[in-house]
C-alpha cells in the first residue's frame, strides 16, 4: 500500500504571466519567480495588448503587470483582463508611488500593487 501524497507535492502550480515593456524587468521577474516552488512562468508581454491576447491564450493564475506600458496601458489592460477572467487576480507593478496611477489600476479590478524598488 503506498502512502498517499501531501497537497503540497500533488498541486499543480501557479501559472503566472508577467508584463513589462523592459525586457530586463521580464526576465528578472521569470527568474525569480519561476525559480520558485510551486510556481511557473506561462508567458511574458512587453505591452497591454499582448498581456491581453497571452492572458486569453494561456490562462492564467495571477498576472504581474507593469502599469505604464506602451500599445495599451497596463491599466487598459488590467480592465480588459478582470472583465474576461474575473477570477485571475492582477497585481500591479511601479516604479513611482503616483495614487492617482494606483487608484486607476484598483478601478480597473487590480488585486493590488507592488513598487519595482
Amino acid at each position: 500500500m503506498t502512502e498517499p501524497s501531501t497537497h503540497a507535492a500533488s498541486a499543480a502550480p501557479i501559472r503566472i504571466l508577467i508584463a513589462d515593456d523592459h525586457e530586463v524587468v521580464r526576465i528578472g521577474l521569470a527568474a525569480l519567480l519561476g525559480g520558485q516552488p510551486g510556481l511557473t512562468v506561462v508567458a511574458e508581454a512587453a505591452s497591454g495588448n499582448d498581456a491581453v491576447r497571452l492572458a486569453r491564450q494561456h490562462r492564467p493564475d495571477v498576472v504581474v503587470m507593469d502599469i505604464r506600458m506602451p500599445n495599451g496601458s497596463g491599466i487598459d489592460a488590467c480592465r480588459t483582463i478582470c472583465a474576461e477572467l474575473a477570477d485571475t487576480p492582477v497585481i500591479m507593478l511601479t516604479s513611482h508611488a503616483d495614487s492617482d496611477a494606483l487608484f486607476d489600476a484598483i478601478d480597473a479590478g487590480a488585486s493590488g500593487y507592488v513598487l519595482k524598488r
